[in-house]
């Protein structure tokens, strides 16, 4: 450290752990950013956080979560989601559009800004909708931040009307114009209600009928077809909640054709399969569905090639009552993942299923790069300090009573941890320790640096 750059905080004792390493260090920080990692950086008479034992990590990236805000804050709103996020060790979370009304206009893109933007515990950004009907308010929306565009070529939650191709081109060229990511969920969504109308006409209406209305098939269908669009668009995409194997196939398949697309997987649909529809009923109904053991461990094999880019949570938080639902067509998809999945998947590097290094390359240092959050996702100089102090040897279950969103039935309920967040940093402000969250609500906007493609990372 230079003589004029004193820290103003200094993490002693600790294991940093970045996406290609770990190493003993400590971290000083001032202002909100990391200044130096190194050995012996304390000051003496300056305030110091002993991290002895401890890991740290980056703080996560969470790409894809629903903080239903606005229209549906009786399942979750953004104070509730940030909260839960930050208790998770995610300091940075991407909310989706699909909101009540969808934010598909620059307008509507600015009005949530406005409502949420006092109210996020930690720092956020927020997609736009690639609409049927709204190419021309890419780049409004862009101006005001957006940090890319969702295009749901599938039904899911709020049943809004996914667009024909002709739409979904002229959208990529759109976003392709702002320099902007489109990340897409990719199922057939004529087949999708096909299939439903079926099953639902032949009187199932049990979990498993879900799982068995949306084949993979369909998502094959749609990744082909988007990606093909995509590159001619040159457009930046990224694939949301990759569930099949065969889908995974078709995506090394087009890479190798030279087509560029970065994926990513559910935490859903590592540790859960479909055995788990006897268990939990509609409580685990997903869009897309969580799949056989055989899709599951291609996943988990596509995690050890480096064929899959991002681990996210789809946080989709809806009332116990909607979660008790029976029937499976009123029942909703989705339940809340973004305090969980950094326990979770601590667990799962202590089973040896990956390691720490690859959560961080997962959900931190990867997502902020594809998503050109210039400050996010290292434990490095220049970089915000959002920190994630974790002690890897803590023996834990799982306790919806004591997490933060509004509905907290999750289908992890009781399942043993090892590892846990102990303390979160927010631009090296204290957020969340032990249990209970500190201080006001103090997240900003995230506003991607927008690079043109060509010189842009898949």
């Amino acid at each position: 450290m230079s003589d004029n750059a004193t820290p103003d905080l200094v993490f002693t004792g600790g294991t940093v752990v970045s996406h290609d390493g770990r190493r003993r260090n400590d971290v000083a920080i001032r202002d909100g950013r990391i200044i130096a990692v190194g050995e012996d950086l304390a000051v003496e008479g300056l305030p110091t956080v002993d991290a002895t034992g401890l890991l740290v990590l980056p703080g996560l990236v969470d790409v894809h979560v629903h903080l239903r805000e606005p229209g549906m804050t009786e399942k979750e709103d953004f104070a509730s989601g940030t909260r839960a996020a930050a208790a998770g060790g995610v300091t940075t979370v991407v909310d989706m559009p699909n909101t009540s009304p969808p934010v598909a206009t620059a307008e509507r893109y600015r009005q949530k800004l406005d409502l949420v933007k006092e109210k996020a515990y930690v720092d956020f950004g927020l997609y736009g909708m690639l609409d049927h009907d709204n190419a021309d308010e890419i780049a409004g929306m862009a101006e005001l931040g957006a940090m890319g565009f969702k295009l749901f070529m599938g039904q899911t939650t709020g049943d809004n009307r996914c667009p024909n191709d002709a739409a979904i081109f002229r959208g990529l060229e759109a976003a392709a114009a702002a320099g902007l990511v489109v990340g897409v969920h990719a199922e057939n969504d004529h087949l999708l209600r096909m299939f439903g109308d079926r099953l639902r006409s032949s009187g199932r209406t049990d979990p498993r009928a879900h799982l068995e209305g949306r084949p993979a098939f369909v998502e094959v269908e749609a990744v082909t077809r988007i990606i093909t669009m995509a590159t001619e668009a040159k457009a930046k995409l990224h694939i949301h909640h990759l569930s099949t194997a065969d889908g995974l196939q078709r995506v090394r398949d087009l890479r190798a054709e030279g087509h560029r697309v970065s994926v990513e997987v559910l935490v859903g649909h590592l540790l859960l399969d479909d055995t788990a529809y006897d268990t939990y009923g509609n409580l685990i109904k997903l869009n897309p569905p969580i799949r056989p053991a055989a899709d599951v461990n291609a996943l988990w094999a596509g995690l050890g090639l480096g064929d899959i880019d991002v681990i996210a949570t789809d946080h989709a938080p809806h009332t116990a009552a909607e979660q008790a639902e029976q029937d499976v067509w009123k029942a909703y998809g989705g339940f809340i993942g973004v305090e969980t999945m950094l326990p979770l998947l601590l667990t799962a590097a202590a089973q040896g299923r990956l390691t720490v290094e690859d959560i961080v390359r997962l959900c931190s240092y990867t997502p902020a790069r594809k998503w050109s959050m210039a400050t996010k996702g290292q434990v490095a100089p220049g970089f915000d300090a959002d920190l994630v102090l974790v002690d890897p040897a803590t023996q834990a279950v799982v306790d919806g009573t004591s997490m933060h969103s509004k509905h907290n039935v999750t289908p992890y309920e009781g399942w043993a941890l090892t590892g846990a967040v102990v303390a979160t940093y927010l631009r090296g402000g204290l957020i969340y320790e032990k249990g209970a969250i500190i201080g006001n609500p103090a997240g900003r906007q995230v506003r991607p640096a927008r690079v043109p493609l060509a010189t842009a990372g898949a």
